[in-house]
């Protein structure tokens, strides 16, 4: 079931807001969190379960121009995270939807939140950073070390 969080008066902080002296970036966002959590409470949504997509309407004012479409989702997310309205805003957590922009008399945001079923199956990918201590050597060796044709650092040398 789809959620409609309606904020009037406000948009999100862009990125270039956000872009300074770590006091006026955590003042502001600070500010959206709160005003998103009072809002959220005010209009009954109520929290997160699962996965959860996101899209969001921003009403201009006049004259007011709108800025990228990616620069509103770091402090909206972070603040929907922080009122509990997302689990989490990683992948798993949440996917981004569309940023719309309409005219009208005063600035207004429009968030709209819909369930999604979990992902099921798919392969999970895992990356393993490679141990710094062991170098490939120029000729293989016995299966005694961990890898064959591998050999420890200090047993190389040191210009190879």
């Amino acid at each position: 079931m789809p959620y409609k969080l309606t904020i009037p008066g406000w948009h999100p902080a862009r990125l270039n807001d956000l872009l300074g002296h770590w006091s006026i970036r955590q003042r502001r966002k600070r500010s959206d969190r709160e005003l998103v959590a009072f809002y959220a409470l005010e209009q009954r949504i109520p929290p997160a379960t699962g996965r959860r997509r996101v899209d969001l309407t921003l009403t201009l004012a006049r004259r007011q121009r709108a800025g990228d479409p990616d620069a509103y989702w770091k402090s909206l997310l972070d603040a929907l995270t922080a009122a509990g309205l997302l689990r989490d805003d990683n992948r798993q957590g949440v996917e981004l939807g569309r940023v719309a922009f309409a005219r009208g008399d005063c600035p207004a945001t429009v968030i709209e939140l819909e369930d999604l079923p979990p992902i099921q199956g798919g392969r999970r990918c895992e990356l393993r950073r490679r141990d710094k201590r062991w170098k490939r050597a120029s000729a293989p060796i016995g299966a005694g070390n961990r890898r064959v044709g591998l050999r420890p650092r200090h047993e190389l040398g040191r210009g190879r």
